[in-house]
């Protein structure tokens, strides 16, 4: 019997963003603390599809602090189960030190702590076979990759995986990623992680290539030009939203992936999927953090 649709499984960390004028420059600036926002990428997407009613579950890892007990009640509050993060004892939680330029483009530098001290041992394998699908993204570190490699090659045939690798793993190449990848149902992907894997931007001729490696769709988020989704058979662009202003790009690709997980779950059509990805997106980069609130609302907007 299924208890969970979905079930995450990536870094948890605490986002601290700053905001600046420009990103790498050496001149000097004013640097203002805009606050601190529960993260992590599968962590966000997660989040979102609880809002929209999926019963959702999470594997990962935090320390026992007060960043780790606010990422845990931050998931309580949506509907998350959290019985399957592990707590490190006198380990510090994942941070992520985020700035922001005044066209709310950002840059990220992790402290993985505690996420960085899983270990096989924390991981149930029948927690995750009570689940539809499971969402993965990336951690700093090697142990944690093999960890969810030998997860994927445990799962039953009939678990769809979905994967965000994030530049940290699109820059280990196709090969590294392959165990993964094969059994991929989704894959995200923003412009820079599709040139790092495909060895080039064009979404169509990537996305071609990736294909071939085990994914069933490949969707790719281009920023302002919107996104490319194709499954092999059927290719869609989908134009981005108008967005007033950009106020920070943290989590956008995250909202995008729970848009279209979203669709998956209501047995959408792909354009649609990428069409729902694209609203919350959108709402993502209207704020600070990378996390959705009243996603609901977001859909009907």
């Amino acid at each position: 019997m299924r208890v969970f649709d979905i079930v995450g499984f990536g870094a948890l960390n605490l986002d601290e963003l700053y905001r600046v004028q420009r990103l790498l420059d050496d001149d000097e600036g004013e640097v203002v603390f805009a606050g601190a926002y529960p993260g992590g990428s599968a962590a966000n997407t997660i989040y979102a599809l609880a809002q929209l009613g999926l019963r959702a579950g999470f594997l990962g890892a935090v320390g026992d602090d007060d960043a780790g007990r606010a990422l845990l009640e931050s998931f309580k509050s949506v509907g998350v189960d959290t019985s399957g993060i592990a707590i490190k004892p006198k380990a510090k939680t994942g941070r992520a030190l985020g700035f922001i330029d005044a066209q709310g483009r950002r840059t990220l530098y992790i402290e993985p702590g505690a996420n960085s001290l899983l270990r096989k041992a924390d991981i149930d394998l029948s927690y995750v076979a009570r689940t539809q699908f499971i969402h993965m993204s990336s951690f700093v570190d090697e142990e944690q990759w093999a960890i969810q490699c030998e997860l994927v090659r445990a799962l039953s045939p009939k678990t769809l995986v979905s994967f965000a690798p994030g530049a940290l793993l699109a820059r280990r190449g196709l090969r590294v990623l392959y165990p993964v990848l094969k059994r991929t149902h989704v894959l995200f992907l923003n412009r820079r992680e599709l040139e790092l894997l495909a060895h080039t931007d064009d979404p169509a001729i990537g996305a071609r290539s990736l294909l071939k490696a085990g994914p069933q769709i490949i969707a790719v988020t281009l920023g302002a030009d919107g996104s490319y989704v194709t499954d092999g058979k059927r290719a869609y662009r989908v134009e981005a939203p108008r967005v007033k202003r950009v106020v920070d790009t943290t989590g956008a690709g995250d909202a995008f992936a729970a848009g279209f997980l979203y669709g998956l779950f209501e047995e959408r059509d792909l354009k649609e999927c990428a069409e729902l990805g694209a609203q919350l997106a959108r709402a993502a980069v209207g704020q600070l953090g990378g996390r959705l609130h009243s996603v609901s609302s977001r859909l009907r907007q």
